[in-house]
This record gives C-alpha cells, structure tokens and sequence, in this order.
C-alpha cells in the first residue's frame, strides 16, 4: 500500500488540512479523495508527486484542474498538518 496525502483547502483556514491514508493504487487514493464531504478545493498527492486538483461545483460535482508541468513536486503547503488512516 502507498502512501497518499489529501490537502483541504477553506477560505476561513490560513493553513491547508492534511490527511494522510494509505491505498493499493492512484485509483483508489482518486475515490477517496472524491467520497470525502470535508472541503471544496482538494489536493492529491501520492509523496511528492501532485495527482490532481478538483474543486466541487455548486451542483455538487467534482470538476478537475490541469497542472501546469513544473506545479507536481511538493511545496511548503505540503509538508505539514495531520494525519489518518
């Protein structure tokens, strides 16, 4: 199992949420970033590697954000906040 992260981020929050968990594959870490009610605009990471960018719509539907090539390494954004699973 691989280690993926989550960051979460809220117009009231300073600092992105971070939630680590582990996954077989990119697939399932995708699913469970999609299944989780907890921000609008989500990050995922698999490491240091930036996967996807997605914010939820107002119809309540996942919309994905390219990345441009030198946006998929870690930043400082990344690096700190908590962990589960």
């Amino acid at each position: 199992m691989r280690l993926f992260h989550l960051l979460f981020h809220g117009e009231d929050a300073r600092e992105p949420r971070r939630v680590e968990f582990r996954a077989p594959d990119a697939y399932q870490a995708f699913q469970y970033a999609l299944n989780d009610r907890g921000s609008a605009e989500v990050e995922l990471w698999d490491g240091e590697q930036l996967l996807v960018r997605m914010s939820k719509t107002e119809a309540n539907l996942w919309k994905l954000h390219g990345l441009p090539p030198s946006q998929g390494t870690a930043g400082p954004s990344a690096q700190s906040g908590a962990a589960a699973a």
